[in-house]
């Protein structure tokens, strides 16, 4: 899916990519879950693609050791033998600047933007997860900007799924909302919904496409870690993030594809334009 052409966004993104995969075992056989093909072409080139689309020139992708195939696409070191691949991952980078940065262990999207920390500076950047993907007339991240938010604020992306489709989405979280905003399509968000079984009124959910000021880095302390598992909680560091500066969702025009799970993958796999 291409996009129609954006115009330009003038700060970077972060592509988190170093994760292990295990939902997608077996499909992954020893490869990235990012490689894995849609459309004949590998799930992370789609993501790269769709930031191009929406203006993005920087583009920084975290990997862990393991993960070198997906440099080496980028890079085109003869990991694909289709030619046509090689050619369009060679289009790719062409129209943007991919830098990768290496997360030690895999300890959560929260220690995966500490890593490209370097990368953001003092800037706000985007966060494009590479299992979703999405089809639209517009990029989701350009349909995150220009709707005259602070500057400072966070800026998630937000999904209306068919009922019979929400199962698809297991990682996909419901926001705490309050529609009484001025702009169509715009809802000021207040915190994130814990507890799944409370019985759903709507089928909207997140959708991982957000726009991050650079104070969430305040947010991603040790503090922050799960005790359980040891990593940082990427959903208690939103939570008290938005304690200090405001959070708005917007709802995208087009339909989102979790490809994150051996079922999504087999259902939205054939649907791709």
């Amino acid at each position: 899916m291409v996009f129609r052409k954006s115009d330009r966004w003038h700060c970077g993104t972060v592509i988190p990519a170093a994760g292990l995969g295990r939902r997608m075992a077996p499909l992954t056989g020893g490869r990235p879950k990012e490689m894995l093909p849609v459309a004949g072409r590998p799930l992370i080139h789609h993501v790269v693609q769709e930031a191009i689309d929406a203006g993005i020139e920087q583009i920084c992708i975290v990997i862990r050791e393991g993960k070198e195939a997906i440099p080496r696409y980028f890079e085109g070191d003869d990991f694909s033998p289709a030619e046509e691949a090689n050619q369009t991952a060679e289009e790719l980078r062409s129209s943007c600047e991919i830098t990768f940065a290496y997360q030690m262990q895999p300890r959560g999207l929260g220690d995966a933007l500490l890593c490209a920390r370097q990368f953001v500076a003092t800037d706000k950047f985007a966060m494009m997860i590479p299992d979703q993907l999405f089809a639209g007339k517009k990029a989701p991240v350009a349909q995150l900007t220009n709707k005259g938010l602070p500057a400072n604020s966070v800026v998630s992306s937000l999904i209306r799924i068919p009922a019979s489709a929400v199962s698809y989405f297991p990682g996909a979280r419901r926001f705490i909302l309050k529609s009484d905003f001025a702009q169509e399509g715009v809802v000021v968000i207040t915190g994130i919904e814990q507890d799944d079984s409370v019985p759903q009124r709507t089928c909207v959910r997140g959708f991982e496409r957000t726009i991050y000021p650079p104070e969430i880095f305040h947010f991603l302390g040790i503090e922050f870690a799960n005790p359980l598992i040891g990593e940082v909680d990427l959903l208690r560091s939103f939570q008290a993030l938005l304690q200090e500066i405001p959070g708005y969702g917007v709802f995208l025009e087009g339909e989102g594809f979790d490809l994150g799970t051996v079922d999504g993958y087999r259902f939205f796999e054939p649907r791709w334009p």
